[in-house]
């Protein structure tokens, strides 16, 4: 898809949302509101919410398409009308911080710390959850199952450190307003995880392939002479890496090192002589909901939904 289909297609969602917002908007009901940006988004916020409304009351949430789509219906809705902590806004920091570009701010804007929700719940916890509740591993002892989750900690950082070119790239596209589909990237096309070990070839001649595979990709001519040297530092700079590497990308890594240690399970276990059976199946597809129902909720998102939705119910139901 063209970057100007999606684009179109993120204002078709955007009108589609808002006017049935309008529509299902009701000053009685026991229902607070919420706009995402993509389709998946509501996998992860619903529950999250879920968490801290009480029993009798809903939320809904619609897709916007876009961030840029979030923003421009904060700007539309007339806030005389609609209570500003009963309808709220979640969208991505993405690279916002590196290009740098100013994000619309309010009390009921919620901008996540890291490139993308996927960022925050892609963590030891959250695979150690995984590894248990979908992957079977639920009568290993504690301590292999710790050696495992050590493993995750220092294979994911290999990953994000190996990353650091590619989000230069990318980064250098935001600046200079490139028609970027990151979408076609597909990062299994230059990274797998095998046994638990994150594998790449680290040689020059690999690293000048996966730059003019992801310039293929997304469509866009590699030109050799652009240097990305000050956009690599960046990323280097304080750790940066750790907090801006796309979430599709970190969600990856989740899926394939749970994959990889369930392939070679009695390798990591000493109670599996075979990969135990699966809870249930995952994917790239299916992800976002399965992982999103077992992460932690990230303090700042806590705090924004205690002090936004709760609030809200809280004077309504005194």
């Amino acid at each position: 898809m063209s970057m100007l289909n999606i684009h179109a297609a993120a204002l078709n969602s955007k009108v589609a949302s808002y006017h049935e917002f309008l529509a299902r908007f009701s000053k009685t009901k026991k229902v607070v509101y919420g706009f995402v940006e993509g389709k998946e988004d509501p996998c992860f916020y619903r529950g999250f919410i879920d968490h801290f409304i009480p029993d009798d009351w809903e939320i809904e949430l619609w897709p916007a398409g876009n961030r840029d789509q979030v923003f421009q219906i904060h700007r539309d809705l007339d806030w005389r009308r609609f209570p500003k902590k009963r309808v709220c806004f979640f969208v991505d920091r993405d690279l916002s911080d590196l290009i740098p570009e100013k994000l619309s701010s309010d009390t009921n804007i919620y901008v996540t710390d890291k490139y993308s929700i996927e960022n925050s719940i892609v963590n030891r916890g959250t695979c150690r959850r995984i590894l248990i509740e979908v992957f079977g591993f639920s009568d290993v002892s504690h301590e292999e199952m710790d050696q495992v989750c050590d493993q995750f900690e220092i294979e994911f950082e290999l990953f994000l450190v190996a990353m650091i070119p590619i989000m230069a790239r990318i980064l250098f596209w935001r600046r200079t307003a490139a028609n970027a589909n990151l979408n076609n990237i597909n990062i299994s096309k230059m990274f797998s995880v095998e046994n638990g070990s994150v594998v790449f070839d680290r040689s020059a001649t690999a690293e000048s392939y996966r730059t003019k595979y992801i310039h293929s990709s997304v469509g866009i001519t590699f030109d050799p002479s652009i240097d990305i040297s000050l956009a690599n530092a960046e990323f280097c700079k304080a750790s940066t890496y750790r907090k801006f590497v796309r979430g599709k990308y970190v969600l990856w890594f989740l899926i394939n090192f749970c994959k990889s240690i369930h392939e070679s399970a009695a390798s990591f276990f000493s109670a599996c002589v075979k990969p135990p059976k699966m809870k249930v199946s995952i994917s790239a597809t299916n992800a976002v909901m399965i992982i999103g129902n077992r992460a932690r909720v990230p303090q700042s998102l806590r705090r924004f939904i205690t002090g936004n939705f709760c609030a809200y119910i809280e004077q309504k139901d005194a």
